[in-house]
């Protein structure tokens, strides 16, 4: 650092000693010395050169001009970033100096500044009873806790997950993480909680422990697309729309009656669903310490005799959707059908008939294996499936009388394509000639197919009733809606990071994010969110009467104005806005200002 006692010993020496020490500071990578700051003093001091005056001469419309300057003024590193750029230009609008003091955030506001609180309190106060703050702050820390709730509020209320849109949003909102958040610092942030040891234990135990004693999960995985080389994650793989994608796959168990998510996992995008459960199982048992037992509802798509090996070796407790082309679900089926029309099979409160068959099928290892096969009958399925089948079947017929050779082929009736069509099953062999006479229909085949029409199948590792199984199943829509809410409410669909470690970050902040969404989303669902109005209930709940977005719409103009101590005090706030919070649980949301100091 060049003192000031220097500056004036090169000034009195001349030009040359000015020169000289100009090459050395190249030399050694400095910046050129009209640029530095030339002192960190406490104090601004002023030499006056009396001296070696600097002179410098200019032309400004073709006549010379002469001017000195007789002062250099020495700045501390605080005044110096309000004056100057980091060129060293002085700046045309002075910098906010970085706050020096004990005072907090809150008490530098201004008297009678106001900032936007909308529905950010309802995110935090749901993240603060669920407990998800809680098991935050034990594992990352209040600031990063905090930072992290106030991320996953920007993108709820956004509906965007880009990360340098927060530092500008936040400036006006009231948020529980009150400092600015530059992009670069929320990738170090995304990093650093990715990079916490042992965070996925104790994490992800805390959230299962909070679960009832036996509540069952919905696990299930979608694939999000993905373009980034650097993440080693994102591979080539079958999307759900069919067609290959790189993609990274995400695996999501989400408490059934909780309506919580409790545990994530990214896995490579070329990785099928059906050979994820093993490590699931694991996973399970090194969080919980094997404590709990693993029950699960999950699709076909993970149907498997080795999966139910593994789930039944384990004590898993398990509803599994079943494929019923499997030789061993197909006997349950026959002989469960005399049944699926009497009344002793009807589930009562459901158009639906159901049989539950215990099985022992030979599995891979030539064990055999106790299951329970639920065979359940619909006449709306046996209707839609019914239609379906047999308006093709005669689309196919029409086809088939009304072909003819196409110009510039070599087509005949022989060769003719329609021979080699799937349809071709259902009607006698060497019978019709296309384009010529018509087909005659296989009324043996045709049974055989339309004879499952209607059928469906559930398999337990557990004796239980076909009615509960059913129930315990069907509520497994409830991750397809949190995948949905996800990708539809803050872009959970989009990877917005370019290595692994950001992005297993942004998914943690997704994660709490998700938490918040489904615990909203449960809340305005719930039978409490009916009120009573003239004395008559109504008769929708908050989730009929509005969408998520209509919810943010009616919340958004509530405001928080500050007095000279720092202190918040709300704005006029709607009796709408009241009885909204009410009926989700909050009833004195909007009338105690939330204490983030």
């Amino acid at each position: 650092m060049l003192d000031a006692y220097e500056f004036i010993r090169m000034n009195k020496g001349g030009s040359d000693a000015r020169k000289n020490h100009s090459s050395r500071s190249k030399k050694r990578g400095r910046i050129p010395e009209k640029t530095r700051r030339l002192s960190s003093s406490a104090l601004a001091v002023t030499f006056a050169l009396s001296s070696g005056t600097i002179f410098g001469t200019k032309r400004r419309n073709g006549a010379a001009r002469s001017e000195s300057t007789w002062a250099t003024s020495f700045y501390t590193n605080e005044d110096y970033r309000v004056r100057f750029n980091r060129r060293g230009k002085k700046r045309l609008v002075a910098a906010k100096a970085v706050p020096v003091g004990t005072r907090s955030v809150w008490e530098q506001i201004a008297p009678l500044e106001t900032k936007a609180a909308s529905e950010i309190p309802l995110y935090n106060a749901i993240a603060e009873e669920t407990g998800l703050k809680e098991d935050l702050t034990a594992v990352w820390g209040k600031d990063k806790a905090t930072a992290a709730i106030s991320i996953a509020s920007h993108w709820l209320n956004t509906g965007s997950n880009a990360a340098y849109l927060y530092e500008s949003w936040a400036q006006s909102r009231f948020v529980p993480y009150p400092e600015a958040i530059t992009s670069k610092q929320m990738s170090e942030l995304f990093r650093e909680l990715k990079n916490t040891p042992n965070w996925r234990k104790d994490f992800f135990g805390a959230r299962i422990k909070r679960l009832q004693d036996k509540e069952m999960l919905s696990f299930d995985a979608t694939q999000i697309a993905s373009q980034a080389t650097e993440i080693s994650y994102a591979q080539y793989g079958v999307g759900k729309e069919g067609g290959y994608q790189r993609q990274v796959g995400l695996i999501l168990l989400v408490g059934h009656e909780s309506h919580t998510p409790v545990l994530f996992r990214i896995l490579p995008g070329n990785i099928t669903d059906v050979t994820t459960v093993q490590d699931m199982l694991f996973r399970f048992d090194e969080i919980t310490d094997s404590r709990r037992i693993f029950g699960a509802v999950v699709d076909r798509g993970y149907f498997s005799l080795a999966n139910l090996a593994r789930f039944s070796d384990a004590g898993s407790r398990i509803v599994m959707a079943a494929k019923t082309d499997a030789s061993w679900i197909r006997h349950a089926i026959g002989e469960a059908m005399p049944h699926l029309w009497t009344n002793a099979a009807r589930i009562a409160g459901d158009k639906c008939w159901g049989k539950t068959i215990a099985v022992e099928p030979t599995f891979e290892d030539g064990k055999k294996r106790r299951l329970w096969v639920h065979v359940y009958r619909t006449d709306g399925k046996a209707e839609q499936e019914n239609s379906a089948f047999y308006e093709g079947l005669e689309a196919f017929e029409k086809q088939w009388i009304h072909w003819r050779p196409r110009k510039g082929k070599d087509e005949n009736a022989e060769n003719c394509a329609l021979r080699k069509s799937p349809w071709m099953k259902y009607f006698e062999k060497g019978k019709g000639i296309p384009g010529q006479t018509p087909l005659v229909q296989n009324d043996a085949a045709i049974d055989a197919a339309t004879r499952y029409f209607g059928i469906f199948c559930n398999v337990t590792t557990m004796e239980c009733a076909a009615k509960e199984t059913l129930s315990t199943y069907r509520a497994r829509d409830l991750i397809e809606k949190t995948f949905k809410g996800g990708k539809t409410n803050f872009e959970l669909g989009v990877i917005r990071s370019h290595d692994d470690d950001t992005m297993e970050g942004r998914f943690i902040i997704g994660f709490v994010a998700l938490t918040i969404l489904s615990n909203l989303y449960y809340r305005m669902k719930s039978q409490d969110s009916i009120v009573k109005t003239g004395g008559e209930k109504k008769s929708l709940t908050l989730a009929e009467e509005m969408l998520f977005n209509e919810l943010k719409n009616r919340l958004t103009t509530s405001r928080i104005i500050f007095d000279k101590d720092g202190q918040g005090h709300w704005l006029e706030v709607t009796k709408r806005q009241h009885e909204i919070t009410a009926r989700l649980w909050l009833p004195n949301l909007y009338k105690t200002v939330p204490e983030w100091k």
